[in-house]
This record gives structure tokens, C-alpha cells and sequence, in this order.
């Protein structure tokens, strides 16, 4: 089988060092922030650290600035001192790297816990870029400018957690003083900034890349129904139900068939090629990051590398099944991609809860691939059952588009009761 050339995707440094939940976004960069070490004593030196992540192919100037405590809860003054409140940095197209921004408490600062330091964040684009990494993630790199030892050191920072809610360009770190004085305060706080990944690297990512195809291709072969589809129901209900948006068991269960039906079909659905999707791509990267991926149980490669990559695949070949059956116009191509990013950055953290992100064209698709993804003990008439009971419970809540698509959902459920009955699928006995 010959393959045809697939360019890698950018990898997710981010993704590499800081744990979910504390990546931050702002359209084109995307960061984490900490403090290590979190508690110090007096004259000794901590950090603020930030990952920066272009997402962009051309350069960025950032300008990261603090704000420092003068007073404690107890109105006592504190003396924390810097080199520089506000540091310039300017990122290359792609690039991702790690500044550390030196601090010392002085006298008369007092031992305490959870001390506040406020970072800003801004950064303006050079000229007009294009998106090069995926918002909710991607693979992660084959390749670094430092050394495993130093990408340890950086998952060992304690990242912020920062709020949703919240502006992502202005963050609330905190930092504790230890009840102990070092002898001398340093000599210097001067900022530095280390390279961790430059598009430089990208030629070496895709040699490794076109060098795991063919064993991606092998391993994308078990994730079948029986191996993957529980642990994906589970994960869509958990990823819903952390943006608000909890899911009817109906729901989740069509969402999960489609990203089931994503990896497991998607290869021969309308001449789409497995090398053209993202979640592929994502494989064959991660296999050649990591190697012993390889030997993990197919639910755990999903679950760890592989979701949000198929989510959005999901969306783009379920727009493709649902239109024929509905026969409304959906958009081109263009207009999709822009959309299924919508939903993914939704999804990872950014923007108010849209009930149209679950049923279009995720909950669609999964009905219309209801009869194709089962395993020996489904009950597909029970998914169809379970949708409608949730359509109508919020039908009583909705108005608006929403409205309209639940029209074609119900077409679409018709359309899937026939299919049953001419593949004489019957119901399961009570």
C-alpha cells in the first residue's frame, strides 16, 4: 500500500509540561504560569515561570508585566523585589519556549502563605498568521532543543489553575514566605528565556512521523467497537459535564458512536483517507514521541492522545453523513473547519456553554450511525428511545435554531428506525 506524504501538525509542548486543566488561551498564544518554588524563604530567590506557545506562523511580540503585594492580609508592608515588572519577548512562527521571571521577598516582609502576584499577559501578532497547532491540543513533539532532564524539571512547576470565567490575559498566582532568612539576597533577578521547540525542528518531526505510518495504520486497527467505545462514552460524558453542558445518556451514547465510527471507519467513508485526518496524524506522532505507546491497550491510547483529535474529526465526517439525510444546507468545507474549531475551543475551556455543540452534528451523525456501531449486547432501538426522551426534555427549555435542529433530529431518528427494521434489527426482551 503506498501512503501519500503527511505533513506533521505542530506539536503541543504545552501539552508536554503542564497538566490539564491549566492551560491558558489567548487566540494566538497559549501559555501556563507558575511559581516555583511555591513557598521560599526570605532573600531567596523564586520564579514566575511562563510557557509560551505560538499557535501561529508568524512571529509574535509578547509583553508579560506583574504585579507585586506591598502590604499582607495584616496591612504590614512587604518588600518583594524583581529585576523587571514588565518583560519583551518576541516568539518566533511555532515557537514555544520557557521564561522565568526571578523574585525575592525582603525584610520587612513577614512569613505567610498565599501571597498574590497578578500577571498580565498581551501579545500582538507581527503580521497575520495562520493556525498551526489545534486549540484543545495536538501530538506531542519527537523532538526538543533541551534535554528530558529539563522537561522534567518543568512538569515539577506547579502551574495555576486558572478560571474559565475569568480573563485569560490576567492571572492570579500565589506564592508562600517560610519562617527563615537566608543570609545574603542575591545579586541579580534577570529574566531569562530558553527555547524549548522552534519550527527548525519540525523537518526531523516529520521523518519520525512517515516513519511510524505504517504501524500507526496497524494499531488504528484495534480501535474497534468492542475496544474503544465504553471508555469514549465515558470520556464525552465527563468533557460535556466539566463545560456545563451535561448530556442525557441518549446523547452521550450517540456522541460516543460517532467518534467510534470516526476511528474506526473513517477510512473508507467517502474517500476519506486515514492520513487526512487529525486523529490519525496525532497517532503517528505520539508513536514517534513515544514509542512505547504502542504496546498500551487501545482505550488508553484514545483516552491519553487521541480524543479531542477524533472529536473534531467527528464533527467534520458527521456533517458529511448528516446532509444527505436532511438535505439542508450545512456549509463548504471552509466554513465547517471553522466551526468544528468553534466547538473544540468550546470544549477545552473557552466560551459559554451551546447545546447546539453536542447535537450539531455530533448527536446527528451518532444517530445515523446508530445501526453501525454496536457490539453483541446493544440494544440500538434503546439510543433512539433515549434521544427522544431528551429531545423533549429540552424542547421545554429551548427556542430558536435549537428548535430547528431538533426537526432534523427527528428526522434523522425516522431515518434510523428504518434502518433498523430493514437490517431486521429488533428490540432487545426485557
Amino acid at each position: 500500500m503506498t501512503n501519500h506524504a503527511m505533513d506533521p501538525m505542530y506539536p503541543d509542548v504545552l501539552g508536554m509540561i503542564a497538566p490539564i486543566g491549566t492551560r491558558i488561551t489567548l487566540d494566538a498564544l497559549q501559555m501556563a504560569l507558575g511559581v516555583f518554588p511555591r513557598a521560599a524563604y526570605l532573600n531567596q530567590p523564586f520564579e514566575v515561570v511562563a510557557i509560551l506557545q505560538s499557535m501561529i506562523d508568524q512571529p509574535l511580540q509578547i509583553r508579560l508585566a506583574m504585579q507585586l503585594p506591598t502590604r499582607d492580609p495584616a496591612g504590614r508592608m512587604m518588600n518583594i523585589s524583581t529585576g523587571r515588572k514588565m518583560v519583551d519577548i518576541g516568539l518566533r512562527g511555532g515557537e514555544v519556549g520557557v521564561l522565568r521571571i526571578p523574585v525575592v521577598a525582603l525584610s520587612p516582609t513577614q512569613p505567610g502563605e498565599d501571597y498574590p502576584i497578578q500577571v498580565a499577559v498581551r501579545f500582538r501578532p507581527v503580521a497575520p498568521g495562520n493556525i498551526m497547532r489545534p486549540v484543545s491540543g495536538g501530538p506531542p513533539a519527537s523532538v526538543l532543543t533541551v534535554s528530558p532532564f529539563k522537561l522534567q524539571v518543568l512538569k515539577d512547576i506547579p502551574f495555576v489553575q486558572h478560571p474559565a470565567s475569568h480573563s485569560p490575559e490576567n492571572v492570579s498566582l500565589r506564592f508562600d514566605v517560610a519562617p527563615r532568612r537566608l543570609p545574603d539576597p542575591p545579586e541579580s533577578l534577570k529574566p531569562t528565556y530558553e527555547t524549548l521547540w522552534t519550527i527548525e525542528q519540525l523537518a526531523q518531526e516529520q521523518q519520525l512521523l512517515e516513519a511510524k505510518v505504517e504501524q500507526a495504520r496497524l494499531l488504528a486497527s484495534s480501535f474497534t467497537r468492542q475496544n474503544v467505545f465504553n471508555t469514549i462514552l465515558r470520556e464525552v460524558q465527563t468533557i460535556f459535564a466539566d463545560r456545563g453542558l451535561p448530556l442525557h445518556p441518549g446523547e452521550a451514547t450517540a456522541i460516543a458512536k460517532m467518534v467510534t465510527y470516526t476511528l474506526d471507519d473513517s477510512a473508507t467513508f467517502e474517500m476519506v483517507s486515514l492520513e487526512d485526518t487529525r486523529w490519525f496524524r496525532t497517532l503517528a506522532q505520539t508513536l514517534a514521541a513515544n514509542p512505547d505507546a504502542a504496546n498500551w491497550e487501545p482505550a488508553d491510547i484514545v483516552t491519553e492522545y487521541l480524543l479531542q483529535a477524533a472529536l473534531y474529526d467527528s464533527i467534520l465526517i458527521a456533517f458529511g453523513i448528516v446532509r444527505p439525510r436532511v438535505r439542508v444546507n450545512m456549509g463548504d468545507r471552509a466554513e465547517r473547519e471553522v466551526y468544528a474549531n468553534r466547538v473544540m475551543t468550546w470544549l477545552s475551556g473557552t466560551g459559554d456553554s451551546d447545546l447546539t455543540y453536542a447535537y450539531l452534528p455530533l448527536v446527528m451523525g451518532g444517530i445515523a450511525v446508530n445501526s453501525l456501531v454496536m457490539g453483541r449486547e446493544d440494544d440500538p432501538w434503546e439510543m433512539i428511545d433515549q434521544v427522544r426522551e431528551a429531545v423533549r426534555g429540552r424542547q421545554r427549555l429551548s427556542s430558536g435554531a435549537v428548535l430547528e435542529i431538533f426537526d432534523m433530529v427527528e428526522r434523522l431518528l425516522i431515518r434510523a428506525e428504518d434502518d433498523l427494521r430493514r437490517l431486521h434489527i429488533r428490540r432487545l426482551s426485557r
